[in-house]
């Protein structure tokens, strides 16, 4: 299948490249098979300066621990002097939510989620946090870790200008090697989870309907129907 950058890591670059001041560098990476390099080539045509992807037949299987691994072994070894570590909140694919801070925790540095804005101030950087009911900036020190939960549902056109200057611009392989990582470290063999079962919900509506007036009766009619529910 053919390989496109997720909205929410699209999202996340857009904002970086936002504030990106003259002498920064902008490096994107990624964690997947070789068509994943079609995605990076995108960052690379949006205004990233450098694209790495990590790929080793060995990284299959992966679960969110053993990616997180591979990720932070990369940030360690390539990126350890990085300003932030920004991610997408999630893939929209998997949903899991769970690799930006696996990585922060790993590397042992503060981690920001739910972030839907980012700007300098001074030689800092600030982020703004939405909870829902809530809303606040912090100040991210140097080394953390930002996951952009929000997504620009028009994403970004890019001009011919941009393709043929990102189809210029480098883009590497690293295996597991080059991480440092062993065959137990990574892939399938380095995963946590493990399927016990999978099943499938019935979610169909029973299109059940009840007019009463006695409160007490109405709490045993939504007791008699969360019972029935497995």
């Amino acid at each position: 299948m053919p390989s496109i950058l997720d909205p929410y890591c699209e999202h996340a670059l857009t904002k970086v490249l936002s504030i990106k001041e003259e002498g920064d560098e902008v490096v994107a990476f990624t964690m997947g098979p070789p068509q994943a390099s079609e995605a990076l080539r995108r960052c690379l045509c949006l205004g990233a300066d450098k694209a790495f992807l990590l790929s080793d037949r060995a990284f299959a299987g992966a679960d969110t621990w053993a990616t997180s691994r591979a990720v932070a072994a990369f940030v360690q070894r390539y990126g350890s002097d990085a300003d932030l570590v920004v991610f997408g909140q999630k893939a929209s694919d998997g949903e899991t939510g769970q690799v930006p801070f696996e990585v922060a925790q790993m590397l042992s540095v503060q981690q920001f989620a739910y972030v839907k804005d980012m700007r300098r101030s001074g030689g800092s950087f600030v982020v703004a946090q939405d909870y829902g009911d809530s809303e606040v900036e912090c100040e991210a020190p140097a080394g953390s870790v930002v996951a952009f939960s929000d997504v620009d549902p028009c994403g970004t056109l890019m001009s011919i200008s941009d393709r043929l200057r990102g189809a210029q611009k480098p883009l590497e392989t690293i295996d597991r090697v080059g991480l440092g990582l062993g065959l137990y470290s990574v892939g399938l063999k380095g995963s946590r989870t493990r399927i016990v079962r999978t099943g499938t919900n019935d979610v169909r509506r029973k299109n059940r309907k009840a007019v009463v007036g006695n409160p007490s009766r109405v709490a045993e009619l939504l007791l008699e129907e969360m019972g029935a529910r497995p």
